[in-house]
């Protein structure tokens, strides 16, 4: 009678222990997803702060660049308008009356 009271105990204990694994692995799963979200929600922090690093420190050589790029398509609109090329100027712009 032992051996059956044993048998059963042990039968219990294993299905409780299935049903406490299952639970493990769906709670390990959400918590896996809630440390993916976290490790991109920094990610994207970390990459928006070195991106604004970058522009801060470099913002001279950055204007620079966009002043010689204004002053080059203002020169070269100027010019072509000058020549009688075609260019955006107000004399030849179509629809536009």
């Amino acid at each position: 009678m032992a051996s059956l009271t044993s048998s059963l105990e042990n039968f219990v204990s294993a299905i409780f222990g299935i049903f406490r694994n299952i639970f493990d692995s769906i709670f390990a799963v959400f918590t896996s997803i809630l440390a993916l979200a976290q490790t991109a929600v920094t990610s994207i922090f970390d990459l928006a702060k070195s991106f604004l690093s970058f522009l801060i420190s470099n913002i001279l050589i950055l204007s620079v660049i966009a002043v010689a790029l204004v002053g080059y398509t203002a020169v070269t609109q100027r010019n072509a308008g000058a020549a009688g090329k075609p260019g955006l100027t107000a004399s030849n712009k179509k629809g536009l009356a």
